[in-house]
């Protein structure tokens, strides 16, 4: 890993994904037990036992089902988005490669901008022969430029799923299992959250428009005052706060700007300049 990489994994990852991959394994074994040696209690409960054999059958087909359904989702995006090159939104293909030089990648992974239904503005993938980047079209406008800092910071982050395994099949596997019980990997999934932010902030410090603009949506980014939105992120936490926190499977976008500003990974003197600008969008600042 690049020396500029090695703060960037949030501290508490690695011992998570420990205990998670740990417990995937301890689920995996139990259901095949169960299943070959335990007929009679697979009897008396019907409805646990279609999910334990479930789980035993993931064990055997789990590796070639998750090398075929990578595969399949490439060629879908190939098919369904529209790549992006130094001929095609040149202007965003030259912040992946910018990001890459940073870090040291070759080859790039590949870029794509599509309308297919997204939960996030941006997703990295691995597959087989390659890693790609799937751009939501939905911060894509005529006037690309004032949406280049959001792109930027997604793209970075996105760099970081990479980089930090998070898209890898082996991660895919470890964890396929405890992924399935509702609420219980969602602090496992908060901490990947902020370990990919982290390299969204590193790539790309003037981007915290690329969060801001998921709570504000597009059109009303421009309008939206950093200096008031800060004070209110300021203030963001408490019990319930983290209580309601973990029935979702991300961190809210509060948290995770709070998060990167706690730890100094937001510069602060451009974080000041945004602030004393208290009467000023951010479209007045569109050359953060």
């Amino acid at each position: 890993m690049h020396s500029d990489e090695s703060q960037l994994r949030h501290p508490a990852e690695r011992p998570l994904f420990l205990a998670f991959a740990v417990l995937n394994v301890l689920l995996m074994a139990a259901a095949v037990f169960i299943v070959f040696n335990g007929s009679d209690w697979l009897r008396a409960h019907p409805v646990l036992a279609h999910y334990i054999r479930v789980l035993a059958i993931a064990a055997v087909f789990g590796v070639p089902a998750i090398v075929f359904l990578r595969n399949a989702r490439h060629a879908l995006v190939r098919g369904k988005s529209i790549a992006l090159s130094p001929q095609q939104f040149p202007q965003i293909y030259v912040i992946l490669q910018r990001h890459c030089e940073r870090l040291g990648i070759d080859p790039l992974p590949e870029l794509y901008v599509s309308d297919m239904n997204m939960n996030q503005p941006a997703r990295a993938y691995r597959c087989w022969t390659c890693d790609h980047i799937v751009l939501s079209s939905k911060f894509l406008q005529p006037d690309l430029q004032p949406m280049l800092p959001v792109f930027s910071f997604w793209l970075g982050r996105e760099i970081g799923r990479l980089r930090l395994e998070h898209a890898s099949w082996p991660t895919e596997f470890l964890l396929a299992y405890v992924a399935k019980i509702p609420y219980l990997p969602n602090p496992l999934r908060h901490v990947f959250t902020y370990s990919e932010d982290r390299y969204g902030a590193f790539l790309a410090p003037e981007g915290l428009p690329g969060l801001t603009g998921v709570a504000s949506g597009r059109r009303m980014l421009p309008e939206v005052n950093a200096s008031d939105y800060l004070k209110q992120v300021r203030l963001y936490g408490g019990v319930w706060a983290r209580l309601a926190g973990l029935m979702e499977a991300e961190p809210t976008i509060s948290a995770r700007i709070k998060a990167l500003l706690d730890a100094g990974l937001w510069n602060t003197e451009m974080s000041s300049g945004w602030e004393d600008r208290s009467s000023q969008p951010w479209r007045e600042s569109s050359t953060l």
